[in-house]
């Protein structure tokens, strides 16, 4: 009877060993597949996170104005100074209207071929510092990078895919983390700096990825809303649980006012009842009220 118990937790022992082994492989190549999607995706969201601050690094001359005490000219006169350095057929699409004393005033055009390009005006004398088109700009390819690798629609879908992957990375390294047998909660969630070599390297890696792994997933599942196939789908499904709510609230609010008027209905059902009954007791205590004073009136002639 040893024998077998001692084969059961071998076994045992086998399956969980070799559960381990199937996570952690599943958590190194998608790892190794998402890492360097990761890292431009890290980079280039952060360079568009300071985009007001690069930009006029990068293009000072047009960006860039004086700042003077003399109030802006209207955007009227701004515009059309703008659109007289572009060519004919050239459509006025967005305004920016900047927020600082130093920054010139930015008009975007849509030419005849469908390229955009921004005309940048001197707000204080409408003087016209030149223009930049939209796709080629600095912050445009980096946006481009971020969200399609520079490679259209194959970039695209290459970067929802490895978003997903790291939705598996991301649960296949909280499953390896799990505390498993005599685990301390300490030892789970701050690294054993005690340890050497391979296993300071591992404790280290584990720790800092449970940390990082709730931000992590707010990372990818507030990106993919934004993407292509997966923003598609997000859509169609915010659209139908508004539509829903929709209805909902419509036959709530036709119940709500039907429910009102039957209250008003029977509110004034009740008041003319009670009006009636208390003009029939009125009309039936002044009839009292007649009888007595005839009889008085009969007693007094008698009496007299």
């Amino acid at each position: 009877m040893s024998t077998t118990i001692q084969q059961n937790a071998a076994s045992g022992t086998a399956t969980n060993s070799s559960g381990y082994r199937t996570l952690w492989r599943w958590h190194f190549y998608a790892g190794l597949f998402v890492m360097p999607f990761l890292v431009v995706l890290a980079i280039t969201g952060t360079l568009y996170c300071f985009q007001p601050q690069i930009e006029p690094l990068l293009y000072p001359q047009l960006l860039v104005v004086e700042s003077r005490t003399a109030p802006r000219m209207p955007a009227d006169a701004l515009l059309a100074r703008a659109r007289a350095a572009m060519p004919t057929g050239s459509v006025a699409v967005t305004t920016v209207i900047p927020d600082t004393p130093e920054r010139s005033m930015e008009f975007i055009f849509r030419l005849a071929d469908g390229e955009k390009q921004s005309v940048y005006v001197n707000p204080y004398n409408a003087e016209v510092l030149g223009t930049l088109s939209v796709e080629n700009r600095f912050m445009q390819i980096d946006r481009m990078l971020h969200r399609k690798l520079l490679l259209g629609k194959p970039g695209e879908l290459l970067m929802e895919l490895a978003a997903c992957w790291t939705l598996v990375m991301i649960g296949t390294g909280v499953a390896l983390w799990w505390p498993r047998g005599a685990t301390r909660a300490r030892d789970a969630l701050v690294p054993r700096l005690t340890l050497k070599g391979r296993a300071l390297w591992k404790s280290v890696h584990a720790v800092m990825g449970i940390w990082l792994a709730l931000g992590a997933l707010a990372f990818v599942l507030t990106g993919l809303p934004w993407s292509g196939s997966w923003g598609k789908q997000f859509k169609a499904l915010a659209s139908a649980a508004i539509s829903r709510a929709a209805r909902h609230l419509g036959r709530l609010a036709v119940a709500l006012r039907a429910a009102r008027r039957g209250a008003r209905r029977r509110d004034g059902e009740h008041v003319g009842k009670h009006d009636g009954e208390h003009d029939g007791e009125h009309d039936g205590n002044k009839s009292s009220c007649n009888a007595r004073r005839t009889r008085r009136a009969r007693h007094t002639g008698r009496a007299g």
